[in-house]
């Protein structure tokens, strides 16, 4: 699948009212051919610095334009789609205007409305202890060492997705250390299939636990009280932070620790962005926070 694109019907949905949202702003300005993607772009940069202005006014985080920012970016993309196959306009000016709109709202405005300056646990060693059950103390573990979301680890919002014996790949080396590691694949949101490191001791747990009850799942909603309770008991509770907040764990330590193996920073942020499965070198920017 493209990675240009969007992968999951959740996004599609926010990211479809943003798009609207601009479109009816195009109607109301008499701009109505998106193929003039020179001009748009003009229309884009006041569009996106009036959002930013209402959102500074009523006191909005920057997590909310960078959303928008985020689904102007995916239409550019459809916009050069429909360039490869039609003819027309770039649309790289869009994308160029977007960047610095960016760049300039995240000194303007509040990183997020949610109560914790960063969504990382900073101790999540302490908040896998506080987790009595074994299988959500399972599944939080893995979270936090391989960056999947909720439902790689078998606790999807909808439907089920376990981890079963098919998911354990034996053992390999690590790629940015060179430890040995346990190596897991998982299927994540819109059905993206990616690879994942473990600590050996967390694979052989993971094993054994498949080998006893044949799978590793849990309801989502079990998963997150799990995790929120163990959070307020180590004082790591922040509203909105949840299980995610493991994934951010997972990205800035993983991060510091190709770095610290020698990679430049680009080569580390497109190493963490693969393996966090959004491969946008500039999406690890989120997890950085």
């Amino acid at each position: 699948m493209d990675q240009r694109f969007i992968r999951g019907i959740g996004a599609w949905d926010v990211y479809r009212r943003d798009i609207h949202r601009f479109v009816e702003f195009l109607q109301r300005t008499g701009q109505c051919d998106l193929r003039q993607a020179l001009r748009v772009s003009g229309y884009v940069r006041t569009y996106i610095a009036g959002r930013g202005q209402a959102l500074r006014d009523a006191g909005g985080s920057f997590q909310t334009i960078e959303r928008e920012i985020s689904a102007l970016t995916k239409l550019s993309h459809a916009l050069d789609v429909y360039t490869e196959r039609h003819g027309g306009e770039s649309a790289a000016d869009i994308r160029t205007v977007l960047s610095e709109e960016k760049a300039h709202w995240r000194t303007e405005l509040a990183a997020r409305s949610a109560g914790y300056t960063t969504r990382a646990y900073p101790d999540p060693e302490g908040l896998y202890a506080a987790i009595p059950d074994p299988a959500l103390r399972l599944q939080a573990r893995l979270m936090g060492e391989t960056g999947c979301r909720a439902e790689g680890v078998g606790a999807p919002a909808r439907g089920s997705n376990p981890l079963t014996a098919a998911n354990l790949l034996g053992f390999g080396t690590d790629p940015i250390s060179g430890d040995a590691v346990g190596c897991i694949t998982v299927t994540e949101k819109g059905g993206k299939q990616t690879e994942h490191f473990v600590d050996p001791a967390t694979y052989r747990e993971l094993t054994d636990y498949i080998a006893e009850h044949g799978l590793l799942a849990s309801p989502y909603r079990t998963f997150l009280r799990a995790v929120e309770a163990a959070a307020r008991a180590t004082g790591q509770y922040a509203p909105g932070r949840g299980t995610h907040g493991l994934k951010h764990s997972f990205a800035q330590s993983r991060m510091h620790e190709a770095v610290e193996s020698g990679m430049s920073h680009e080569e580390a942020m497109q190493t963490v962005a693969n393996e966090i499965a959004h491969n946008r070198m500039d999406s690890v920017d989120i997890y950085m926070r």
